[in-house]
Formats: C-alpha cells, sequence, structure tokens
C-alpha cells in the first residue's frame, strides 16, 4: 500500500533527523542498501522522494568529522562479521595451473 510505504520511509526520515547516534544506528544496520534497493521498484513519487531523502541523510558525513568518515565508521563496525577464506598452509607449495582458453567451452 502506498500509505504505509509513505509513513515507513518518514518514520525512518524522522529516525536520521533525530541525531547522531540514530544515523549511526540506521547506518551500521545498512539501512541506506535496503532503501535504494526500495527507491529502484518505487513507483510513486512521493514516496521516492522521501527515500531520497533518507539517503541523502544517511549517506552525508556528520558535522565536524573527516569526509568519508561515516563510510570508514561502518567499515569498521562491519570487518569483524566479513567471511573469508582461510589461509593455505604455509608448507604446501604454490601450485601454478596452465591458461585455459574457456571461449570453447560450450
Amino acid at each position: 500500500d502506498h500509505f504505509t510505504r509513505l509513513y515507513l520511509v518518514e518514520a525512518i526520515l524522522l529516525l536520521c533527523a533525530t541525531g547522531r547516534k540514530s544515523r549511526t544506528s540506521l547506518r551500521v544496520s545498512r539501512t541506506y542498501v535496503i532503501l535504494k534497493w526500495a527507491d529502484m521498484v518505487e513507483e510513486q513519487e512521493d514516496v521516492s522522494e522521501r527515500i531520497n531523502e533518507c539517503v541523502q541523510f544517511l549517506r552525508r558525513d556528520e558535522s565536524g568529522t573527516a569526509e568519508g568518515s561515516s563510510d570508514k565508521l561502518i567499515d569498521e563496525v562491519l570487518q569483524p562479521n566479513r567471511l573469508a577464506l582461510p589461509a593455505p598452509p604455509s608448507s604446501a607449495p604454490a601450485q601454478v595451473v596452465g591458461a585455459v582458453d574457456l571461449d570453447d567451452v560450450d
């Protein structure tokens, strides 16, 4: 429903406007990514405008901080949650595989 989406986005916009801690919490929750996806499929112009306002709040740097600091903060917070493949044992020799032409596989 159009009005439900509008009210939900306006609630997020109010959270963005309340203070730095609210915006930081929304950034850590990766709300920006969800809003960008919602904006891509949103057909109502007024909802899309409110989503854009939220995105602008979440993407801008906070006053008194260095440029790009908001992105760096989120990257530092999310860093421990990233999955990585374990490093190969150092005693195993590296294997080099010859070049394979995959154009003729089909």
